[in-house]
């Protein structure tokens, strides 16, 4: 796999310089495919469902013209009835 990036010309001098650069842009990558190994394994598939469901719900609600407010009421009487504060 070959991977092109433009970068920000004020970056892009800078970069030019830093030593084993292609090994250091593999680490990363390497770094980055175990982060997200362990970030989805962190979360069950049903999890994952239920916070893109709800991402879906947003989003039609705000198309709807609901407000942000009307939101953040509905998250938190949601909350609320899950895990009653005391």
């Amino acid at each position: 796999m070959s991977i092109t990036v433009e970068l920000p010309p004020d970056i892009e001098a800078q970069v030019r310089t830093l030593p084993d650069l292609g090994q250091r842009v593999l680490s990363f990558l390497r770094s980055q495919v175990e982060y997200e190994k362990w970030r989805v394994a962190r979360y069950s598939e049903k999890a994952r469902s239920i916070v893109s469901e709800g991402l879906g719900d947003a989003e039609r609600m705000k198309a709807a013209g609901v407000s942000r407010e009307e939101m953040f009421r509905r998250l938190f009487a949601v909350v609320d009835e899950i895990a009653p504060q005391g």
